[in-house]
């Protein structure tokens, strides 16, 4: 019986330390834990040895209207903005001429084909300009060719001549002699019968022999007028003669239009 009951107490009393010892270990591990700071994902240990949930911040989702545009698509812009001022700087005489003619008040069709001509860097003010291509027209004055047309219709080239030497006592003398020496940006003025004014401007200069006859033909879009003469050759402008191979042409594209 005694054997029995002490094996009954050292049972208990195993079981009471292996308990012990149990809860120590568990308490040691937890406390271990604690220290090195590894928890479940979420709780924090408060300093009561209770834990506590922490929220979890999401990250906020990126706002693509705010996006900053892709590096290709800026610069596809700027160079369209460049190419834009290219193309504004690159407008021809024609496209201008169309803006201006849109702010010009419309001028009245004359009465008659009269026309006077004013150079005032040629030292010619109103010089009458006959409607006739008879070469006796040159002969006391400058001729416009029939052809061609009038200041008051749109799209005109109006095509004059004049000689280099002409006849002593007529308007013909010398009327286009310094014709070579106009310059680009000079004025040439029209008036008709109704005493509207047409201004021009001179833009080019073209040498052809007689028998190119397109350079009288209107050109698109372009209000015009084209003073020709006679030179002795290409590139020949102050020998007087006596073959006058080349025809020499001044050419000027309007600027305004002045109703009387």
């Amino acid at each position: 019986m005694g054997k029995r009951s002490d094996r009954r107490v050292f049972r208990r009393r195993r079981r009471r330390v292996g308990f012990a010892l149990l809860v120590s270990l568990a308490v040691m591990a937890f406390g271990a834990l604690l220290f090195a700071g590894v928890g479940p994902a979420g709780l924090h240990a408060n300093p009561l040895g209770s834990v506590e949930k922490i929220p979890v911040e999401r990250v906020q989702s990126p706002d693509l209207a705010e996006a900053p545009e892709a590096v290709a698509e800026q610069e596809n812009e700027s160079a369209g903005s460049l190419l834009a001022a290219e193309d504004e700087d690159q407008k021809t005489a024609a496209k201008k001429q169309q803006v201006q003619k849109a702010a010009e008040p419309a001028a009245p069709v004359p009465p008659t084909k009269d026309l006077w001509m004013s150079i005032p860097a040629l030292g010619l003010y109103d010089n009458y300009v006959a409607n006739s291509n008879d070469p006796a027209a040159l002969d006391v004055g400058a001729a416009k060719t029939v052809e061609s047309g009038f200041p008051w219709q749109d799209n005109a080239n109006t095509y004059i001549s004049a000689h280099r030497l002409g006849y002593p006592g007529t308007a013909s003398d010398y009327q286009f002699y310094n014709l070579p020496l106009l310059a680009m940006g000079d004025k040439i003025y029209l008036g008709d019968a109704n005493g509207t004014t047409y201004t021009y401007e001179v833009t080019g200069f073209v040498e052809v022999s007689p028998a190119d006859t397109w350079i009288t033909a209107p050109q698109a879009g372009r209000d015009m007028v084209s003073l020709q003469t006679c030179i002795e050759n290409y590139g020949d402008y102050w020998t007087m003669g006596p073959n006058w191979y080349v025809r020499y042409i001044v050419q000027a594209d309007r600027v305004s239009v002045d109703p009387a």
